[in-house]
């Protein structure tokens, strides 16, 4: 029995990074002797085992063969004869593909150290197409490493290109995981951008690919930039601000309405009205995509109600109540600070960006401040009963913002 330290946790090493788990892959060995070393077998379609003691896993050496559509349609083999190399070449990148065995040797048969020199992401051999998962897996790297500088080989995206057929296969649940990963990178645009060139994007985030689409001499009717630029941009300036999943999120499905507004202009649709066209286009793609409620929630709001906040301090007494309604600011304190990072977001890059930050991170928690202590314990002393006690406690929180906004003036 020979165990390798496989995978990212190899790559990091290379790279100088932090290390967030280990994989192994034991070579000689079979199930039963797993067992009966005490490792917990957890892998059903391949035998993957637990340590006993850390819990880290451990897979045996194996091959696959292509006997299916998607990411599931394979059939594998493992076997005490199945050599490390042999397992290696089933992986995605040469970079993924490098393995490290107990005396710290490292094992790089196809030329892994190479490419991390080189900063390419490149494909291992030409089963790389045969898994469509692999599209998004390469569209995530290349935006988890871009800060390093990182690309994808030419001839690796033409391989990407040729594999959109199978990404119809692909489970709603693995889309949203790779997203999910890639929205929380320092350059989550990265991953949409590579989707894009290499026509994946269309196929499993229409609504975002149509940004794309719109004529350049109906764009400029609107805005002097191109939407998709927009949110791209957007979504980087976001991703300097938080790694909040809700913001970068709400951020990217923001604009999704702003094609169909466009093309409709000429019906007199009102301006607002966009904002609320994107709604069931991100209702849609969350219901397609599995998107856990609380994010879709989140997004469909800011995609409603951004234009509030553009500059905080402009908003009336009743438009700071509207916004803390909406947001649901009174149950979920946290909603205050990402609309401060949504609104953050919007300047970033501005002269005078640290003055606008303060400024309007002070009159938000100010506002709620003052209309949340308002007692209900007055109201109710003061005779007032049922449905007329919240009728009487927005009145109030109303006019005592007004009397703070009329001395701040």
């Amino acid at each position: 029995m020979k165990k390798y330290l496989v995978g990212g946790a190899v790559r990091d090493t290379l790279l100088k990074l932090p290390i967030k788990e280990k994989d192994w892959v034991v070579v000689g060995s079979s199930p039963q002797e797993m067992l009966n070393n005490g490792y917990e077998q957890v892998g059903k379609d391949f035998p993957v085992f637990l340590h006993p003691e850390n819990h880290e896993e451990y897979a045996l050496a194996r091959t696959e063969r292509k006997s299916g559509k998607g990411y599931t349609g394979f059939t594998c083999h493992a076997d005490p004869s199945v050599t490390i190399e042999e397992d290696l070449y089933r992986r995605d990148l040469t970079i993924n593909a490098m393995a490290y065995d107990t005396h710290g040797n490292l094992v790089d048969p196809y030329h892994g150290q190479r490419d991390i020199q080189l900063r390419l992401l490149r494909h291992v051999s030409h089963t790389f197409n045969e898994d469509p998962l692999r599209v998004l897996r390469v569209a995530r790297f290349a935006a988890r490493f871009a800060h390093m500088n990182f690309t994808i080989a030419p001839e690796t995206l033409i391989l990407m290109q040729e594999m959109t057929h199978e990404l119809l296969f692909l489970s709603p649940e693995r889309i949203w995981i790779e997203t999910k990963k890639a929205l929380i990178t320092d350059n989550p645009q990265i991953y949409f951008m590579v989707l894009r060139h290499c026509g994946a994007l269309k196929i499993l985030f229409p609504e975002l690919d149509t940004l794309f689409d719109i004529p350049t001499s109906v764009v400029q009717q609107s805005t002097p930039i191109n939407t998709e630029n927009l949110t791209m941009m957007m979504l980087t300036k976001t991703a300097c601000l938080t790694d909040d999943l809700n913001v970068r999120f709400s951020i990217l499905c923001r604009d999704l309405g702003k094609p169909t507004f466009l093309n409709n202009k000429k019906n007199c649709i009102e301006y607002h009205d966009d904002r609320k066209l994107g709604v069931p286009l991100i209702n849609n793609l969350c219901n397609r995509l599995k998107i856990p409620h609380e994010i879709c929630n989140f997004a469909k709001i800011v995609s409603e109600y951004h234009d509030y906040l553009y500059n905080i301090e402009t908003l009336t007494p009743k438009m700071l109540m509207k916004l803390f309604d909406v947001f649901d600011c009174w149950r979920r304190p946290r909603r205050l600070e990402q609309i401060i990072l949504i609104s953050q977001a919007n300047m970033l890059g501005c002269i005078n960006y640290n003055n606008y930050l303060y400024n309007q991170k002070n009159f938000l928690y100010t506002a709620f401040s003052i209309a949340k202590k308002i007692p209900i314990s007055n109201i109710i002393e003061d005779g007032f009963t049922g449905v007329n006690i919240s009728k009487e406690l927005y009145t109030r929180q109303l006019h005592a913002l007004k009397i703070w906004k009329n001395k701040n003036k």
